[in-house]
């Protein structure tokens, strides 16, 4: 039924070309950004803006659950579109009821766990690893969280920024070859690294409360933050020396969404994997 309803609506959506996907992805990733940048805002200290963190919420996930829906039906592998427009539909639905809210979790979870198996076929051990890891995460995320296991949200924080910190596995294009690295992303993650690190050392408080207002990181290290603050700098510079645009806008999806333990994080942490993999290797 999916492969049909792809043929008849991919001829209407530019004949299924990949801008039409990777420009809803891109806008998706703004839109979690933006979400990220207002909830941060909205709990620090004499700061305020504009849309309260509620409906700019409900705003980003039904703008990710359909740029997820637009991915699924310009796909040309019909199993990849299924898993998306479970993603992307039952994401629509959580945002009209609350009552969906643990099948839309299964359903996102299997959805992504399927684009992941469908594009592992192409994927080099490292990438195939990585993907691996960011489903793994999403899962254990959405069961400490949809699924009521709060015992599971440390274990859900450290998967996911663990995730975020292997995305420069995406972004590698020969990991035999040290003279094909990019260097320069390589020492920009050294550095965020570093900064990172130092800047929580100095001032715990504040970097833990950032973590938990903006990403929802519970009982994690530091070294685990600064570690996916690394991962996901080498990967978004890497993917804007390289304009692999979809690249870029996947680890601002994973990195935005933060800890994947309800589904507005969890659909732009799904949707990220999608473009990750998806958008391996290619220009």
């Amino acid at each position: 039924m999916t492969a049909t309803f792809q043929q008849r609506v991919r001829p209407l959506l530019l004949g299924g070309d990949r801008s039409l996907a990777d420009l809803a992805v891109g806008t998706a990733a703004v839109a979690v950004a933006a979400r990220y940048l207002a909830v941060l805002f909205v709990n620090a200290p004499g700061y305020g803006v504009p849309v309260a963190p509620g409906p700019l919420t409900v705003a980003s996930t039904a703008v990710v659950a359909a740029a997820a829906v637009t991915v699924a039906v310009t796909d040309a592998d019909p199993a990849a579109g299924v898993g998306l427009l479970f993603v992307g539909v039952f994401g629509l639905l959580s945002v009209v009821s609350s009552a969906v809210a643990l099948p839309a979790a299964a359903a996102v979870v299997l959805g992504t766990a399927t684009v992941a198996a469908v594009s592992g076929r192409r994927l080099d051990p490292v990438s195939a690893a990585a993907s691996a890891l960011l489903v793994a995460a999403l899962s254990v995320g959405l069961a400490s969280g949809v699924g009521g296991w709060t015992g599971l949200r440390p274990a859900a924080s450290t998967a996911a920024l663990l995730g975020v910190a292997a995305t420069p596995a995406f972004a590698a294009t020969d990991w035999r070859s040290l003279s094909t690295a990019d260097w320069g992303a390589i020492l920009g993650g050294v550095a965020a690294f570093a900064v990172v690190l130092a800047v929580g050392r100095a001032v715990p408080f504040v970097t833990g409360a950032v973590t938990l207002t903006g990403s929802g990181v519970v009982g994690t290290s530091l070294p685990v933050v600064a570690l996916a603050a690394a991962g996901a700098v080498t990967t978004a510079s890497a993917a804007s020396r390289t304009r692999r645009w979809t690249l870029l806008a996947g680890v601002a999806l994973v990195a935005f969404a933060g800890v994947p333990a309800s589904l507005p994080r969890a659909l732009p942490f799904a949707l990220g994997v999608a473009a990750l993999t998806r958008g391996e290797g290619q220009p």
